[in-house]
């Protein structure tokens, strides 16, 4: 679920940049910023799909981190 949440945040971002960029910068047609935004939103979650994944997995890790290793507790 997090690298789901991961994905969508930053694929939303992504556009509101380049839809700033295009409209503010370039000073694009407003229609043609629109296609270029709808085409974006279906293409980069999934390029950005293993990625969003591997953001989620170091973030996991760093919050809650392996258990440590206790050779008294070792079973046989």
């Amino acid at each position: 679920m997090g690298a789901i949440l991961a994905n969508v945040v930053t694929t939303e971002l992504v556009i509101l940049l380049v839809c700033f960029f295009f409209l503010l910068i370039v000073g694009a047609d407003y229609s043609n910023v629109l296609i270029l935004l709808f085409v974006m939103a279906l293409i980069f979650p999934v390029l950005f799909y293993h990625h969003s994944w591997s953001l989620w997995l170091g973030f996991d890790f760093i919050v809650e981190s392996l258990p440590k290793y206790d050779p008294a507790k070792r079973h046989r």
